[in-house]
């Protein structure tokens, strides 16, 4: 089997979320889960409810990229509290549209080069640039998110996997 940006990339991070949404469902089971949306590793860093948007926001764009679809408008300059059930309906819409992602368009066009959001400016990317670009930040928050739980005092053995 060729490892393509598909793998790469789509099956990828519908598993880091779907681990994502996992650990979600154990902190909600803790006592001290109406804290935790707000929670962060630092006061200067943003809170576990921005790493979902983040995370989730990331796989939206680089979904678009692929897809040659429309960018989602976002400002990420902001922090943001969510609620549970938001974080969930974040992580199952970017799920959502992993799975409806078109594994022969996306490789056909993975190496086409067109203009694409990084920071306040467009620049000129493949689809491949971008995704490994993005698939970084993505996996940087979903490890900070991870990180966060942890020092709240979440116990997740097995990295959050079952058994």
């Amino acid at each position: 089997m060729v490892y393509t940006i598909y793998e790469g990339f789509v099956l990828q991070t519908k598993r880091s979320l779907t681990a994502l949404s996992d650990i979600l469902n154990k902190a909600q089971e803790q006592p001290n889960a109406s804290d935790l949306p707000s929670a962060r590793l630092y006061d200067d860093m943003k809170s576990l409810s921005y790493q979902i948007f983040a995370a989730t926001t990331h796989t939206l764009m680089v979904l678009a990229k692929l897809n040659n679809t429309p960018f989602p408008e976002v400002d990420s300059s902001k922090d943001v509290l969510y609620t549970y059930e938001e974080m969930h309906s974040r992580i199952d819409e970017a799920l959502k549209a992993l799975d409806a992602t078109d594994k022969n368009y996306i490789i056909e066009h993975c190496e086409d080069v067109t203009p694409a959001p990084l920071g306040p400016n467009l620049q000129p990317f493949s689809g491949v640039a971008y995704a490994g670009i993005f698939q970084a930040n993505i996996f940087f928050h979903l490890t900070t998110a991870y990180g966060i739980l942890r020092k709240e005092g979440l116990e997740l053995l097995n990295g959050g996997f079952p058994e």
